[in-house]
């Protein structure tokens, strides 16, 4: 199994966390997603896998009980603790790892990192293990063989500095996943999701600090970014296409 504390110590982790901060109201519509889809209420208990850094456990943990933050990497674990939130507890646990006990959560969120997970099958077994009776997973990640798919395999894998080994989901697989750890009611949502900037050169400061890209140069980020994703221009904001799916089940 790779070392994600490893991949995502220093350079990488410290530049994500960058892109996070200076370019936090290009990804609103990642919130208004969170709220649509996963709507955590005052008495629920969720989990969040492969939470990533604080960009979404804040928000979560003001909206239910009890928020469990799940990720590989202490690196990236150290801005959630840093959110001194009571309701929050932190857990350095792979997705294939994840041991709380049976029935415990309402629902289980993961969010554009899902498709680190090298072994898909046992994370949903333990996913269907901690989420109580008809709750609901919900996983909002890459589609495989989308335009998103093509530039991570085309262009983050080659560039990143860690480099980018991942599968993505194809909505059959995920599919098959629910169907043999015991989820049902699966459901897809395919999502035309903009990033918003106000100028050209935020688009590939967004990029080089989000995926770590420093093995080529910022002119490539916008060039691949308006290539392969496509870029638009309205009412002097630049738009940056980055299109996800939401996977959703429920436990059986």
């Amino acid at each position: 199994m790779k070392n994600w504390a490893i991949e995502f110590s220093w350079i990488r982790s410290e530049l994500y966390k960058e892109c996070l901060k200076e370019f936090s109201n290009a990804r609103n519509q990642d919130f208004e997603t969170m709220e649509k889809f996963l709507n955590p209420q005052k008495n629920e208990t969720i989990l969040e896998v492969w939470a990533w850094s604080w960009f979404f456990s804040w928000k979560i943990a003001d909206k239910c009980k009890k928020l469990y933050v799940s990720d590989p990497s202490s690196e990236q674990l150290q801005a959630v603790k840093e959110l001194w939130k009571d309701n929050i507890s932190v857990l350095e646990w792979w997705a294939e790892s994840i041991n709380l006990p049976e029935n415990s959560v309402d629902a289980i969120r993961s969010f554009w990192a899902l498709h680190h997970c090298f072994n898909k099958t046992k994370a949903f077994e333990n996913f269907q293990k901690t989420l109580k009776s008809w709750w609901k997973l919900i996983i909002v990640d890459v589609l495989s063989w989308s335009k998103l798919a093509k530039h991570f395999d085309d262009k983050v894998a080659k560039y990143c500095i860690t480099g980018h080994e991942v599968a993505f989901f194809t909505k059959e697989y995920f599919d098959s996943l629910c169907f043999v750890s015991g989820f049902n009611n699966v459901n897809f949502v395919n999502l035309d999701v903009k990033r918003n900037f106000q100028k050209e050169e935020d688009i590939w400061k967004f990029l080089y600090k989000l995926h770590a890209m420093t093995k080529t140069s910022t002119e490539e980020c916008l060039k691949w970014a308006k290539e392969i994703l496509w870029v638009s221009q309205k009412d002097l904001i630049y738009c940056l296409n980055r299109p996800l799916t939401v996977f959703m089940a429920t436990k059986k």
